[in-house]
């Protein structure tokens, strides 16, 4: 959730820049939380012992996993409501797959961690400033709501509208906070930049062979071009060439075993997902 730089920055820059959540690593070997806190000589401490401020490091992934495990129990129920087709009432019989809670518990740690991988080395971590706050809760949010997109996809091929809206709405608002909070607009322009670029894509994609992606998928590009945006022009074609792959990779599987044919539909909404994270963890 990193950004290509202060706001003073380009908009073209496509690596990730040194003030965003997630930074562009250091080359060689990493510094613990604790060495990178005694490594810095007093001025910019914490305040905090170097035994704590490891602890605190550790806690955040673990925690975020554990809250993703108690929101993951409660999407469960949207997910109920929201995998029948269209004019089919919900059945509780219907239940949705039990690792809906372990994914999410996986997305909202990986995420933590990702964000904390190189924190410490700036020797100021805590207190975290607002716009790394925010831009976490930002990615968070786009995590929670899209595990639910996900595996509703896979049950019905469908995408649904609120839910798609709420990832938008949610992603945006919140890196808007962190933009305003941090002077980073011109992070926030390439964002809502990459938003529309990446939605009009699969637009066309979709004007062209409207039986291999649907508007769900057209939707749904909006917040992940958003959030990859965030992070760089770069993150946004291999967070969109990673969806393609992974598609591709799946329905040759599919038809290998005899599965699926070569007009077969297949849910895509999983796959952008799949890509968009992979892109926003490496």
């Amino acid at each position: 959730m990193g950004s290509s730089g202060s706001s003073g920055g380009d908009l073209g820059r496509t690596g990730r820049g040194e003030d965003g959540l997630f930074r562009q690593r250091p080359r060689g070997p990493a510094k613990s939380a604790v060495e990178a806190v005694d490594a810095d000589s007093g001025a910019r401490r914490t305040g905090e012992a170097p035994a704590d401020y490891g602890r605190r490091v550790i806690l955040l992934p673990v925690v975020a996993a554990l809250a993703g495990l108690v929101i993951g129990l409660r999407t469960r129920a949207l997910i109920a409501r929201y995998a029948p087709a269209e004019g089919e009432p919900s059945r509780p019989s219907r239940s949705p797959s039990p690792v809906v809670p372990v994914v999410t518990a996986l997305a909202l740690g990986a995420l933590a961690l990702r964000a904390l991988a190189d924190r410490p080395a700036s020797g100021a971590f805590f207190p975290p400033d607002a716009t790394w706050v925010g831009e976490l809760l930002a990615f968070w949010w786009l995590a929670v709501i899209t595990v639910m997109l996900a595996f509703i996809d896979l049950a019905v091929y469908r995408l649904p509208d609120r839910l798609t809206l709420a990832a938008y709405l949610g992603t945006g608002g919140l890196l808007a906070a962190a933009a305003l909070a941090g002077g980073r607009l011109d992070d926030l322009l390439r964002a809502g930049l990459a938003g529309a670029a990446l939605a009009a894509f699969y637009l066309a994609l979709f004007l062209v062979n409207p039986a291999g992606m649907g508007l769900g998928d057209v939707k749904l590009a909006a917040s992940l071009g958003t959030a990859l945006g965030w992070l760089g022009w770069d993150s946004v074609v291999i967070g969109a060439f990673l969806g393609f792959v992974a598609g591709g990779l799946y329905g040759v599987a599919l038809m290998a075993a005899g599965r699926a044919g070569r007009k077969s539909e297949i849910p895509f909404g999983p796959f952008m997902i799949i890509g968009a994270f992979a892109a926003i963890l490496v």
